[in-house]
């Protein structure tokens, strides 16, 4: 079934690896904010973990539009 994917250039690992990375991103800020400061009796922004989660993705996917 995945005879010739070894035949695929290096960049397309690369799209496919930073495109999963974009989905993941929509996902979290489909998130109610309600659902991501449960429990929290005064939310500050920095609590806001969709915040956290896009810095962090946005680091990887600078790793790996370098390497």
């Amino acid at each position: 079934m995945f005879d010739n994917i070894h035949q695929l250039p290096l960049w397309s690992a690369k799209l496919g690896a930073s495109f999963i990375f974009v989905i993941v991103l929509i996902i979290t800020w489909s998130l109610p904010k309600s659902f991501i400061l449960e429990g929290v009796s005064e939310p500050k922004r920095w609590m806001d973990l969709r915040i956290w989660a896009t810095l962090l993705i946005l680091m990887q996917l600078c790793i790996y539009a370098v390497f």
